[in-house]
């Protein structure tokens, strides 16, 4: 599960498991621009290799239940000597935020202050794509906020990052609007019962024709001006 949004001027990132475990993260938006761009090109590797990993843990694992596709892969990733990448990707500076891929997936290397502590947060590329649109929202309702803030990016980015751990998880589940078909069918009943409830038409024409005989009486009995 990943929860994307913005909070003084960073964007923000909650990703987890319904179970409770949970990482935070946020990027303060001055280094928004070349995250964007190394995570397009760390999507794109990942991809490569994706479905021919994804269809090797289907047909090579035994699953049971809705959830049972989704904790088989898990699993397996974890399994993948991330070490060992990360290892390799040392030649940065520890504290960097660094975009690793490796099994068919992106690794985001996190320490502070993007995050509460050290750790390794992997995604599935396909999220990133289906939520493209959400994450390029988020980043320029950041760049908005750091424009109109005066903080310190550090700053502000520790009081997001103070916000969002505060936040519940799993969040609230959010009211899901009705399909087109739901939609039609109800307004359908709505039209249906307004029908019924309509005055018969004998009883329409008569109610009709008291209001006019009522009008012209009405009319007849206005004060007429006296001839001079």
């Amino acid at each position: 599960m990943l929860e994307i949004g913005a909070a003084h001027g960073s964007l923000t990132m909650r990703a987890g498991r319904d179970d409770g475990q949970l990482v935070c993260i946020v990027l303060p938006a001055p280094v928004l621009p070349s995250f964007m761009k190394n995570l397009g090109h760390a999507r794109l590797d990942a991809e490569e290799e994706y479905w021919s990993v994804i269809h090797h843990v289907t047909t090579s694992t035994p699953v049971s239940g809705p959830d049972g596709i989704p904790r088989a892969i898990e699993k397996w990733l974890l399994a993948q000597n991330w070490s060992k990448v990360l290892a390799a990707a040392a030649g940065d500076a520890p504290d960097s935020l660094a975009l690793i891929t490796h099994a068919g997936h992106i690794g985001l290397r996190l320490a502070p202050p993007y995050t509460t502590g050290r750790a390794l947060a992997i995604f599935d590329p396909m999220q990133f794509q289906r939520l493209e649109q959400s994450l390029l929202h988020a980043c320029r309702e950041a760049h908005e906020q750091a424009v109109n803030g005066t903080g310190h990016p550090l700053e502000t980015a520790a009081l997001a990052l103070r916000h969002i751990s505060s936040q519940p998880w799993p969040p609230p589940a959010q009211p899901t609007l009705p399909t087109q078909q739901e939609a039609a069918a109800f307004m359908q009943k709505r039209y249906e019962a307004s029908i019924w409830s309509l005055p018969t038409q004998p009883e329409a024409t008569k109610r009709r024709a008291e209001a006019s005989s009522t009008g012209r009486s009405k009319q007849d009995s206005l004060p007429t001006e006296a001839s001079a």
